[in-house]
C-alpha cells in the first residue's frame, strides 16, 4: 500500500433504526396474527376408522349341500364372477350315492312311462275289440228281431190256413192230410219263433255283459294309470331334489355363484379342506346391489360420533393423493362392540355419495369388498384447543394420580 492511498472505510455494525423498527413491527404483527388464528381458525375434528364396501342388503352366502372335501377353489377375494360360475368343486361320497340313486330313478321314470304306454295300448286294443263285438251283437240282434217279425207274420198266416183246412175237413170237403200238414207247419213256425226270441234275449244279455266288462276294464285301466302316475310323481319330486346338486362327474359336486357380482369374502381358500353340509364357503355381493361403507370405529371416538355426520372415504385402491377424497354420510351406529381380526370397535354404516372414481378421464366403479381409511367429521375445534390439549391431559393425569403420594 502506498502512502498516497487512503484505507477503505469499514461497514457500520449497527443496523439503521428504521430497519429495527420495521422488523419488530413485522414480528409483532405475525405474533398477533398467530394469536388471533389460534382462536379464530377452526379445523375439522375427526375420528379415524377403517371401512369396507358392502351391499346395503348384505351378501349372498354360498354354502355346500353335502359333506365332503374341497377339490378345487376357482376364485379369489374381490374377484368378479358371472352368474353360474363354478366357485368350488367338492368331492363327496354322499353325492356319488345320490347320483346312483338319480340314475335308478331315471330308469324307473323311463320304465314307468313305458308301462303306462303299454297299458294304454293294451286297453285301446281291447276297447276296439269290445267295440267291434258290441257292433256285431247289435247287428245280430237287429237280424234276429227282423227274422222274428217275419216268422210271426208267417205263423199268423199259417194258423189261418190251418184253421180253414180244418174247417173244410170237418165239412167233408178237404182231406185230413192237408189239415194236418198246415197244423204241423204252424207248430214248426211257433217253435222257430220261440227259438228266435231266446236268441234275441241271449244277445241282449251278451250286450249288457259286454257293456259292464268295458266299464270294468276302463276303471281298471284308470286305476293302473293313477297308481303309475303317483309313483312317477314321487320319483320326479325326488329327482328334482337330487338335480339341485348339479353333479356332473362321479362324486363331484359343483358349487356355483347365485348371481353375477363380486366375491366379498372367501371362507375356504385352498383345496383339501373338509367341509360339512351347510358350511359357508364364500360370500357374493350381487352386481345390482347398492353399496355402503361399513366402518369399524375405535372405542375412544364413540362419544363424539353421531348419525348424520359427514365421512371422508380414502380408498386403498384409489389413493386420495392422486384420485381425491370421497364423501359419505353416517346413517347407523352399532350399540354394541364387535371384534374383527383381533381389533375391537363399533360397527357403523355410511351412505356413499358416488359409486365411481375418475381415473384418467374415465369413471371406474367401486366394487364390494374394497377397503380404505375413513375419517368421521365430528365437529370443528380451534387451534388453541389443540395447543392446550397436552396441558389438559397433564392436569387430568395429575388429578387421577395415586392418593397419598
Amino acid at each position: 500500500m502506498t502512502g498516497s492511498e487512503s484505507p477503505a472505510p469499514f461497514l457500520d455494525a449497527d443496523p439503521p433504526p428504521w430497519a429495527v423498527r420495521s422488523l419488530a413491527t413485522i414480528l409483532l404483527l405475525l405474533f398477533a396474527v398467530a394469536v388471533v388464528a389460534l382462536f379464530v381458525v377452526r379445523v375439522p375434528e375427526t375420528v379415524a376408522a377403517t371401512f369396507t364396501l358392502r351391499p346395503v342388503r348384505g351378501t349372498d352366502p354360498v354354502r355346500t349341500l353335502h359333506d365332503g372335501i374341497v377339490a378345487k377353489v376357482n376364485v379369489e377375494d374381490a374377484q368378479t364372477v358371472t352368474a353360474g360360475s363354478v366357485l368350488f368343486v367338492i368331492a363327496s361320497e354322499p353325492v356319488g350315492d345320490r347320483m346312483a340313486e338319480r340314475q335308478t330313478i331315471d330308469a324307473r321314470l323311463s320304465g314307468g312311462r313305458t308301462r303306462v304306454d303299454n297299458e294304454r295300448q293294451k286297453y285301446e286294443n281291447q276297447r276296439r275289440a269290445d267295440t267291434q263285438e258290441q257292433g256285431r251283437l247289435q247287428q245280430h240282434l237287429a237280424n234276429l228281431e227282423t227274422q222274428l217279425a217275419l216268422k210271426q207274420r208267417q205263423h199268423t198266416l199259417t194258423q189261418e190256413i190251418a184253421a180253414r183246412q180244418q174247417k173244410t175237413f170237418e165239412e167233408g170237403v178237404g182231406s185230413w192230410m192237408d189239415a194236418s200238414r198246415q197244423k204241423l207247419e204252424a207248430d214248426k213256425l211257433a217253435v222257430e219263433i220261440e227259438q228266435l226270441r231266446n236268441d234275441a234275449a241271449d244277445t241282449r244279455n251278451a250286450l249288457e255283459r259286454l257293456t259292464y266288462e268295458m266299464a270294468s276294464r276302463r276303471a281298471a285301466f284308470a286305476e293302473i294309470e293313477r297308481g303309475i302316475g303317483e309313483d312317477l310323481s314321487a320319483y320326479r319330486a325326488r329327482k328334482g331334489v337330487l338335480d339341485q346338486d348339479r353333479s356332473r362327474d362321479g362324486n363331484a359336486i359343483s358349487v356355483e355363484t347365485p348371481c353375477p357380482g363380486t366375491i366379498v369374502k372367501l371362507h375356504v381358500r385352498s383345496p383339501a379342506a373338509v367341509v360339512h353340509e351347510g358350511d359357508l364357503l364364500a360370500e357374493v355381493a350381487c352386481s345390482d346391489e347398492k353399496l355402503e361403507a361399513e366402518l369399524l370405529l375405535p372405542e375412544r371416538g364413540l362419544a363424539l360420533v353421531r348419525a348424520g355426520q359427514p365421512v371422508k372415504l380414502l380408498y386403498d385402491a384409489f389413493p386420495y393423493q392422486r384420485y381425491g377424497v370421497h364423501y359419505g354420510t353416517l346413517r347407523w351406529l352399532s350399540p354394541s362392540s364387535t371384534s374383527e381380526g383381533g381389533t375391537t370397535g363399533f360397527r357403523a354404516l355410511a351412505e356413499i355419495e358416488s359409486t365411481t372414481v375418475g381415473v384418467q378421464g374415465l369413471r371406474r366403479p367401486v366394487l364390494p369388498g374394497m377397503t380404505g381409511r375413513a375419517a368421521v367429521i365430528v365437529g370443528r375445534r380451534s387451534l388453541a384447543s389443540y395447543a392446550v390439549e397436552p396441558l389438559r391431559q397433564l392436569r387430568e393425569s395429575l388429578a387421577t394420580g395415586p392418593r397419598g403420594s
